[in-house]
């Protein structure tokens, strides 16, 4: 029995289910025990297993090849191993964008949406149900292309799948068996006698708290095709608008060019400016826009990047609407099902819609001309890409649904070029690395917090900003790595919107620290005082890189990240967000030179009753603090002072990340004390400033002096909070920038 070290791979049997066709007649095998460098054959297939250390050394790769000896079809494929899967974690990755995921344990289950369900909403279309079997028992969980297992002392193994170019891979942890499996979908997929396929290749890595590094590692195994590359590019990082979250399919002209000006009148400076669904007459007929854009698309994109934003426009590529004219003039562009020679229904958007067959001549020659039209000829800048899951419905030409998959990402990335950007959306996850500059991450979030109903019927793909972010706070590994993560929209408005203010600041505060791509959808033109002053506190964007996610206990997570400032030691924060129903407990991290001191921002230092008395602003190490429910605070790490004259950042109050807002903060070789703030950071600002010793017991009988930006900074006293480690009562001596 393996303990999951990939190591124990190396020597391990493994049990194996394979079933084909050949010549008419279906083959199978159960159970069939291979091991490493030891070939399992019959007269129509050889199945071999390789065990490599990577060429880097910092992981392995686990291999299963397939020879065909004859001409053959593929059914089933798996691979099982006995492995001791008790007191672990497990990441159940869910199937596409919106399909949750999360870390689930042997008292979980993931089951299907029941038949009857299914059968009435066409929701199943949107995940996986009918690709992969979601048996609902407690204890067997699965996930989609990676996964990873995660013991109490965070020790991390990974599983990456590197074949995804294949069929998709699916991870199956059966706790009430200790069995760990890799499935692999391969229906449908021809070998032609010769042919020698690598379709199983998975990626392993252990660590502790490697969760980062071995995304960092896993990255390499995908070719970059981004518009942007690298792992770690701050212009990656953008905000931007989009017009769904507000105006849904009620958008217009008229609209896009109120947001427009009052993005400018409030000098809001978003880079991305997005239209949504609703500009088209039919889905599918995207060069055919409706009235309600009378000066066409051209002139709305030019006014747009007037403005001095990017210019964005969605679209579904591989979705025809059933009214469509492509419906009607070119059936033949349609994926068609063989056994009912019927076009095959993808999903129940719009009334219901169907899949474009990008393998048909002429509807790829159309793809290429609205792809052309709308980047080249209207001049827009990015395209935000939906619904591609359509393009894999079911296996086809010989292929897997996971190898058409593959091929429609890369075909989408050739049509639209090497410079224009793509935002990915409601696709299957892996098939998009590195293709995509952008990658919704989650579902859909909505102005109310969960939906009840569809969560008890098991839509893992419900609209809903809980759902949303429980995958935002599990996805977080491949972003700026894969592509940027776009969790989705903020929604701060008080207009249309049932979030309750610590909502909206827990989805505001954690789509920017752990997105690189963030929009609203609201009208700012109609904000109040409050909702100009938190939505103006998440500018700058922050370029946050994350060390660690945990859900230290049921939907309660904390985020450690770091924000580079440049001068070598960037500044330490721990994000904790509690996603339940109920008041919890947190205890901060413990002290070391790095943590001396904690401060703490949430939701009410971004309102206009926030006056700074009476506030807990400062911590001990290891204290605990009460979150109310669906609250989020954070905490900047405050070092210790070691020098007389040391300059500390104390904490501030015009970001939702304390210091994010500054463009300097130094002390010159000379002692000069300089302190600017981003000028895309419009708030009233406040800083408080350390300068040599700043934690007292008590109060000196002479205070020092400290001289910013030119003249001598106000000395203020603030009370330090907690009992954390038995330390004494204390207060904090703060210099006072305003």
């Amino acid at each position: 029995m393996t303990h999951l070290g990939p190591l124990t791979f190396e020597k391990s049997k493994a049990q194996v289910d394979i079933t084909y066709t050949s010549s008419g007649k279906q083959v199978k095998y159960k159970n069939e025990l291979i091991l490493p460098g030891q070939p399992f054959s019959d007269t129509c297939v050889q199945l071999n297993i390789k065990f490599d250390r990577h060429t880097d050394e910092k992981g392995y790769i686990l291999t299963m090849s397939i020879k065909a000896l004859e001409d053959i079809e593929l059914a089933h494929l798996e691979l099982k191993y006995m492995a001791d899967l008790q007191n672990l974690r497990m990441l159940a990755h869910g199937f596409q964008s919106w399909s949750q995921a999360r870390e689930l344990t042997k008292e979980d289950r993931i089951p299907a949406i029941k038949s009857p369900v299914a059968w009435y909403t066409q929701f199943n279309l949107q995940g996986d149900y009918d690709i992969y079997q979601h048996s609902g028992e407690k204890g067997q969980i699965h996930s989609s292309s990676f996964t990873h297992f995660r013991d109490f002392q965070n020790v991390l193994s990974f599983f990456g799948s590197i074949s995804e170019d294949l069929g998709y891979t699916y991870f199956k942890g059966d706790f009430n068996s200790n069995t760990f499996g890799i499935y692999k979908d391969v229906l449908g997929k021809k070998m032609a006698k010769g042919d020698e396929l690598d379709m199983i290749r998975v990626f392993m890595g252990q660590g502790y708290d490697a969760e980062a590094a071995l995304w960092d590692v896993y990255s390499t195994f995908f070719k970059d095709r981004r518009a942007i590359k690298g792992n770690y590019d701050p212009r990656r990082h953008v905000n931007g608008w989009t017009s769904w979250y507000n105006y849904y399919g009620d958008v217009s002209e008229k609209i896009i060019n109120e947001n427009v000006e009052a993005l400018q009148k409030h000098k809001y400076p978003i880079n991305i400016f997005q239209i949504d669904d609703g500009f088209q007459t039919a889905i599918g007929d995207w060069l055919s826009i409706n009235d309600k854009f009378p000066s066409g698309m051209k002139a709305v994109a030019e006014k747009i990047k007037s403005a001095g934003f990017k210019a964005g426009l969605w679209l579904a590529p591989y979705a025809v609407g059933f009214t469509s004219r492509i419906v009607k003039e070119h059936p033949d562009w349609l994926i068609t099902d063989p056994e009912t020679n019927k076009p095959v229904v993808a999903g129940p958007n719009w009334g219901g819609f169907y899949a474009l067959d990008m393998y048909n001549p002429g509807a790829r020659d159309y793809l290429k001309h609205v792809f052309d039209v709308v980047l080249q000829d209207w001049g827009f800048d990015m395209l935000k890409l939906d619904f591609c899951f359509a393009a894999a419905m079911i296996p086809r030409n010989g292929k897997s649904r996971g190898e058409i998959m593959w091929e429609a990402m890369d075909l989408i990335r050739d049509l639209v070029g090497p410079e224009k950007l793509v935002l990915g959306c409601g696709v299957p996850l892996a098939t998009a690395f590195r293709k995509v500059d952008y990658c919704r991450i989650g579902s859909d979030v909505a102005p109310w917090w969960e939906d009840q109903k569809l969560k008890l019927l098991n839509v893992r793909e419900r609209v809903s900003t809980a759902n949303s972010l429980i995958s935002t706070l599990v996805r977080w590994g491949m972003s700026d790595r894969m592509f940027g993560n776009d969790p989705d929209v903020m929604i701060l408005r008080n207009q249309k919107n049932k979030l309750k203010p610590d909502e909206r600041y827990t989805l505001c505060v954690l789509n920017n620290i752990l997105g690189a791509l963030v929009f609203s959808s609201d009208n700012v033109g109609l904000y109040g005082e409050d909702e100009h002053l938190l939505y103006s506190a998440t500018f700058p964007k922050v370029v946050s890189y994350v060390e660690s996610v945990l859900e230290y206990h049921h939907d309660s997570f904390v985020v450690e990240f770091v924000v580079d400032v440049g001068n070598g030691h960037p500044r330490l924060y721990s994000t904790f967000a509690n996603l339940t129903s109920d008041e919890q407990t947190i205890y901060l991290p413990p002290s070391s030179s790095k943590s001396h001191l904690f401060f703490a921002t949430d939701n009410d230092i971004h309102t206009n009753g926030f006056n700074g008395k009476d506030r807990k602003l400062f911590y001990h190490p290891s204290s605990a603090v009460r979150l109310k429910q669906h609250e989020t605070k954070t905490f900047l790490h405050i070092p210790i002072s070691q020098e007389d004259h040391q300059l500390n950042l104390l904490g501030s109050f015009s970001h939702i990340v304390p210091g994010a807002e500054l463009s300097q903060f130094e002390q010159t070789s000379s002692g000069d004390i300089n302190i600017h703030f981003d000028e895309h950071n419009t708030r009233k600002h406040k800083v408080l400033v350390g300068y040599g010793p700043y934690l007292f017991q008590q109060r000196p009988a002479q205070l020092p002096t400290c001289n910013i930006n030119g003249k001598d900074a106000r000395a203020e006293w603030f009370p330090v909070h907690g009992v954390g480690e038995g330390r004494p009562k204390s207060e904090v001596l703060a210099f006072v920038l305003e």
